[in-house]
């Protein structure tokens, strides 16, 4: 099993994610991989947490703090997103949030595209090769959602999670502004 936990001087791993790396590494061990084609080792678990945002693109969710934990085992990866901070205006309101390919820069688009799984038939639709966790923000300015998809994330091919101020659209994948981004190493 594999567990990184990473954090910089400016963005501290607080308790709670720690919780959620626990959390989720006892959940990934519990579950058996998913079906599909056979990995070298699929009963090897890469567990990350992370937490951010490491860019704010839209002042009014400066405040907002993001944790999130990826566990991929076997051919199945696992995304999981609590954030905090939200401005009141956001109470009861859904965001899109997204796995995208790039690292956070400077610019909103700097992330670039949605990950997509590279492996997906021609057709499928974009809610089943990409990771979406659009997420539901309470009264107290938090909210969690999770991603299961049943294919694993290769290494180095997605790096960011963004918000974005609107729900997703179904049909095409858009969610509005970008508002913060994560570094999410996979």
């Amino acid at each position: 099993m594999i567990i990184r936990i990473l954090h910089t001087e400016e963005q501290p791993m607080r308790p709670s994610a720690r919780t959620a790396v626990v959390l989720a590494a006892a959940g990934a061990v519990l579950a058996p991989p998913a079906a599909g084609p056979a990995l070298a080792d699929p009963g090897s678990i890469d567990i990350t947490a992370v937490t951010g945002p490491t860019r704010v693109y839209d002042d009014a969710y400066a405040g907002t703090e993001t944790e999130i934990y990826t566990v991929r085992q076997g051919n199945s990866t696992i995304v999981g997103l609590q954030v905090s901070g939200f401005p009141r205006e956001a109470a009861g309101r859904t965001f899109g949030v997204h796995v995208h390919v790039n690292a956070c820069g400077p610019r909103p688009e700097d992330a670039g595209p949605h990950y997509a799984n590279p492996d997906a038939a021609p057709g499928t639709p974009l809610r089943e090769k990409e990771i979406w966790l659009d997420v539901r923000i309470g009264r107290d300015g938090t909210g969690s959602s999770r991603a299961d998809v049943p294919w694993r994330v290769a290494p180095g091919a997605a790096g960011s999670l963004v918000i974005h101020a609107e729900r997703t659209d179904p049909a095409t994948g858009d969610a509005g502004a970008r508002l913060t981004c994560t570094f999410l190493p996979f």
